[in-house]
C-alpha cells in the first residue's frame, strides 16, 4: 500500500531502471508537475517530428520502389536530400529524448505517450507516471511495470 511520496527518504538515487545522467534523483508529484509545461514543450516537438520522419519515410519508401523509372540527376537529388533531412530529423528527434533524460524525466520507450519520473514511495523506489492528456502527474507504477499498471497517487501525497 503506497502511503506517501517523500523526497528525502534514504534510498540509493541509482538503480538499474534510474540510470543515465539527470538532474534529479527523485521527484515528488509536484516537482514533476511543476516541468510539466517544458515536458510538454519537448513533446510536441517531439510528436512533429516523428510524424515528419514517418511521411518521410513513407515517401522514400514509393520512391525506392519506383526506382527503375526514376533516372534523372534532379529526382536523385531530391532524394538525397529527403534522405538528409530524414536523418537531421531523426538526430533533432534523438536531442529531444536526451533532453528530457537530461532534467530527469523518462520517456517510455517504445513511446506511447508517457513519460516517467523517478520517486519514492515507502522508502522504495518507483516510477511516477504522466500522460499528455493528463493536467498533472498523479500516477505511479513499480520501476519495472508498464504504464498499464499505473496506480494513483494517493490524494495526501500530492502535495510533499
Amino acid at each position: 500500500m503506497v502511503h506517501a511520496i517523500h523526497p528525502n527518504d534514504d534510498l540509493p538515487s541509482e538503480s538499474t531502471h534510474l540510470s543515465g545522467a539527470s538532474s534529479k534523483a527523485h521527484f515528488t508529484a509536484d516537482e514533476a508537475t511543476k516541468m510539466l509545461p517544458l515536458i510538454r514543450h519537448i513533446l510536441d516537438e517531439a510528436r512533429q517530428l516523428s510524424l515528419s520522419i514517418e511521411q518521410q519515410r513513407q515517401q522514400l519508401a514509393g520512391i525506392d520502389d519506383a526506382v527503375e523509372t526514376i533516372d534523372r540527376e534532379a529526382c536523385r537529388e531530391e532524394v538525397k536530400d529527403m534522405r538528409a533531412t530524414v536523418e537531421d530529423d531523426e538526430s533533432r528527434l534523438t536531442a529531444c529524448m536526451d533532453e528530457l533524460t537530461a532534467i530527469g524525466a523518462r520517456p517510455h520507450v517504445p513511446f506511447d505517450g508517457c513519460v516517467d519520473f523517478p520517486a519514492i514511495v515507502n522508502r522504495r523506489p518507483v516510477m511516477l507516471c504522466w500522460n499528455r492528456s493528463e493536467p498533472t502527474v498523479s500516477y505511479w507504477h513499480e520501476t519495472d511495470d508498464t504504464s498499464s499498471d499505473r496506480l494513483r497517487v494517493p490524494r495526501n501525497s500530492l502535495t510533499n
